[in-house]
């Protein structure tokens, strides 16, 4: 199943217990919470390459993982 980009962001984001608000900050700057907020709630958001790479290396997500669940390949786990 395909997700949206912010409904993996979302749910990488609980699922290390963090609020937008911590993320943020766990960014050093990198991204704004109304990014963040845009991201998990709009369907229609589409990052910049530069931010994409940002929220999966704050996030510290294997890139590979981020792709797999956008194109719907990934194991649901």
């Amino acid at each position: 199943m395909k997700h949206s980009f912010g409904s993996i962001v979302k749910a990488y984001r609980e699922r290390k217990r963090l609020t937008q608000l911590e993320l943020a900050v766990k960014s050093k700057g990198e991204l704004s919470t109304a990014t963040i907020s845009k991201a998990e709630t709009d369907p229609s958001y589409n990052p910049k390459l530069t931010t994409f790479i940002k929220f999966y290396k704050i996030m510290d997500v294997p890139f590979e993982d981020i792709v797999a669940t956008l194109e719907g390949t990934a194991d649901d786990k």
